[in-house]
């Protein structure tokens, strides 16, 4: 994305899907810009997001977005979109509940953590989940999943929202 930035935020040929729902059908809508991302960083505890602008507004309500700081201890719920165990064509949105806590078992000594970053324990993420919502128990997006631990470790990682987010909801 640093690319793309330092070209004016240029996306030609990104395209973000919407899943069909009930009473939504499926719609594509290109990327006009990249208005923000994060620098990349080999560690997992670094920030990792993009805020782009589409050519248009999608059809569907978009969801609210929470302020301020996700204190350890709170109850969020992970949104994702996986593939069925048994039928990979098949693609469901689920729902996961996780407890937020701070990264600082995840660092070793010479490491300093991104102040951004929680740790979504009790939380496994499937590989693919990232980008996904993470929503606080109003239902405001709080954040994004951007990484999990390995296999055998049942946490993910999520990058708090930059703050103030640049928005126009009303």
């Amino acid at each position: 994305m640093a690319r793309e930035l330092s070209n004016g935020g240029r996306c030609d040929g990104l395209w973000l899907g919407f899943a069909q729902s009930e009473r939504r059908p499926a719609e594509w809508i290109g990327c006009k810009r990249i208005e923000s991302a994060t620098t990349p960083s080999p560690s997992l505890l670094s920030p990792d997001y993009a805020v782009l602008k589409l050519n248009r507004d999608a059809s569907r309500a978009s969801i609210p977005i929470g302020e301020g700081d996700v204190p350890s201890g709170e109850v969020v719920r992970v949104l994702s979109v996986t593939a069925d165990r048994f039928y990979d064509e098949v693609h469901q949105v689920r729902s996961r509940r996780c407890i937020v806590d701070d990264n600082r078992r995840l660092v070793s000594l010479a490491e300093l953590p991104s102040s951004s970053i929680r740790v979504l324990s009790s939380c496994p993420i499937r590989q693919g989940s990232s980008g996904a919502p993470v929503l606080d128990r109003r239902g405001r997006l709080r954040g994004l999943v951007h990484a999990a631990g390995p296999p055998y470790f049942a946490f993910g990682l999520m990058t708090l929202l930059p703050q103030p987010v640049d928005r126009h909801d009303g």
